[in-house]
């Protein structure tokens, strides 16, 4: 007998369609954001290491990061430094920027 997954059992968030929409975007540059959102609809306040992002989305560092710059130009996401690394090297927070339409290009 199969055993059935419920494929929202580890949570799952809401993607904007203007996200999906936005021609300048590029498909990794769309599953990056779809998979922040992701986590953040799972309610985590810390999303995994970069490292196991590239593992999950079956990509290389160097392409995580091109595509993640195209979200951070558009301003889609911000990058924000861990407070609790007191001045240490610590994590990078990423927010899934909420953007008002009208600043929308």
């Amino acid at each position: 007998m199969e055993k059935m997954i419920d494929v929202f059992a580890m949570g799952y968030g809401t993607v904007p369609r203007m996200v999906m929409t936005d021609r300048e975007l590029t498909v990794e540059a769309k599953a990056i954001y779809g998979y922040f959102a992701a986590c953040i609809g799972a309610g985590d306040t810390h999303f995994p290491t970069v490292e196991d992002i590239c593992k999950d989305l079956n990509m290389g560092m160097e392409r995580f990061q091109k595509h993640k710059k195209l979200l951070l130009a558009k301003g889609y996401l911000t990058i924000q430094k861990d407070p609790a690394a007191n001045g240490r090297f610590g994590r990078n927070i990423y927010v899934v920027q909420q953007m008002d339409l009208l600043q929308y290009k």
